[in-house]
């Protein structure tokens, strides 16, 4: 498996793309195909356990670049740090199946893909005898995630930036508590991915990337995009046996989103087969995506909204450029042009040809936080279910969207 950027001017390894995060020319990873998962191949997951399944559906990106034995061993172990048997427990609440992402060791669904990220970076880096330096922005759920992950980690530091004032003080004291001599940890003032171009800049400079290797793993990374995948899967395997489907029969996701790497990681499974109807999509009133799907209209706010759903405050979502690239089948040409329409003028309008493409997989809806509330409410007094309020933005989407 090699990795491709979508402005189309580097490929990878996937030692590589994971170890670097970035492509050199700016853009993101993703696979330069995407594997085919069967009938047949969910069949036989059906009745394996959570760690088998991600043995599974990661090999088929890795490949032999990392040996049987040592991928188990990695996977076993970040997955001990789970507090669930199943990992990703699926549970009934009313009419919907919830996938539990909570489970890990910060409480934050992204302990998922960075307990097994951070991990495999740390394998290349040691396997090579060189420190890596993760270099993080958060909005509340990556950084506490992240640095928990490469606690005790030999060949990583972890560098991790905060909006100052807008992430919880639980997550806050999570990562400005920590003694740790590979984690530092810094407050900034602004916006929610004010950070973000600094973190490319630091990630893509050549002079620095001399002296050690320089990561993120924010979901630009994509190990992060690819874990999640994985969830869909199991999640969808759950539903099939508690809801007594057939294997194949389609069904609909409802995800709150951010930067959007849950989204993609949907996206990828959809492609490869993975029978999913709709990807149903919630924003808060940072709602740049569910404009740009609803009408076209990719264009950032002139300020941040501050919302009670912090960790999806982001005003320009990255990893709309994977989105934009599955949707042109790797037209590189298109998303250089859009990522500089968005860096000179702050967005664009997306044509209809691929604005259709993506509203085949795509529904959305955006929540503000008086609806948001209801949401967690009603979820209580109906079903003794207690939510926050990104699961409260993902079953607003859910139950708001026509079916």
């Amino acid at each position: 498996m090699k990795f491709v950027s979508t402005r189309g001017g580097h490929t990878a390894t996937f030692e590589e793309a994971i170890s670097t995060g970035y492509a050199p020319d700016g853009g993101l990873y993703l696979p330069d195909k995407i594997p085919p998962l069967s009938l047949l191949d969910l069949e036989d997951m059906a009745s394996q356990t959570f760690t088998q399944v991600f043995l599974k559906v990661a090999s088929l990106f890795i490949g032999d670049e990392i040996s049987p034995s040592d991928l188990d061993a990695i996977v076993q172990s970040a997955f001990a740090t789970f507090s669930h048997p199943d990992v990703v427990p699926v549970v009934r609440v009313g009419d919907l199946y919830v996938a539990e992402l909570f489970h890990g060791p910060t409480y934050a669904f992204k302990d998922f893909g960075q307990q097994v990220l951070c991990r495999l970076i740390d394998h290349f880096s040691a396997k090579r005898n060189k420190k890596a330096l993760l270099v993080v922005s958060t909005t509340g759920d990556t950084g506490p995630a992240a640095i928990r992950a490469v606690q005790g980690l030999a060949a990583l530091e972890i560098v991790c930036f905060y909006p100052l004032g807008q992430i919880s003080e639980l997550q806050e004291r999570q990562m400005i508590t920590v003694d740790s001599p590979n984690v530092r940890v810094y407050a900034f003032e602004g916006g929610g991915d004010d950070m973000d171009h600094p973190i490319k800049m630091i990630s893509t400079d050549d002079a620095l990337k001399k002296e050690r290797s320089v990561s993120s793993v924010n979901s630009i990374n994509i190990g992060r995009v690819l874990a999640q995948v994985v969830h869909y899967v199991w999640s969808y395997l759950q539903v099939v046996k508690l809801h007594h489907l057939d294997p194949g029969d389609a069904i609909d996701f409802a995800v709150p989103c951010g930067a959007l790497g849950n989204v993609t990681a949907a996206l990828v499974a959809k492609l490869m087969g993975l029978p999913i109807r709709k990807i149903r999509c919630g924003t808060n009133a940072n709602d740049i995506f569910h404009r740009a799907v609803s009408r076209g209209d990719f264009t950032r706010h002139p300020e941040m909204k501050r919302t009670l759903s912090e960790a999806i405050n982001i005003q320009v979502p990255y990893n709309f450029e994977r989105l934009l690239s599955l949707a042109t089948k790797g037209d590189a040409s298109k998303v250089r042009e859009w990522m500089a329409q968005v860096e000179q003028h702050g967005g664009f309008a997306v044509d209809p040809e691929t604005l259709g493409v993506l509203q085949d997989s795509f529904d959305s809806t955006a929540v503000d936080d008086d609806a948001m509330l209801r949401v967690m409410k009603d979820t209580y007094q109906g079903n003794k279910y207690l939510i926050d309020p990104h699961t409260a933005i993902g079953i607003a989407a859910a139950t708001a969207l026509p079916p």
